[in-house]
């Protein structure tokens, strides 16, 4: 099995010349489905697309009022 890698990307710094071949590679990779975690679908299924955009408005519910409290 392969090492883990871990990088901590730091707003401003440029992409290496190898990072860029590795973002453009993987451009031309296909889409795997996963079947753990299958994609939410509005029309498939509406009850968990209706889920998660109760999940989504309540994290930015969240967002909002901390950002609110910072300033």
């Amino acid at each position: 099995m392969g090492r883990d890698v871990h990088y901590t990307y730091k707003r401003g710094t440029p992409l290496t010349p190898e990072e860029i071949a590795m973002i453009e590679a993987a451009r031309n990779l296909s889409v795997e489905a996963d079947e753990d975690n299958p994609e939410i679908d509005p029309v498939k299924t509406p009850e968990q697309y209706a889920a998660l955009m109760r999940a989504v408005a309540e994290r930015n519910r969240r967002v909002v009022e901390k950002l609110r409290q910072m300033g």
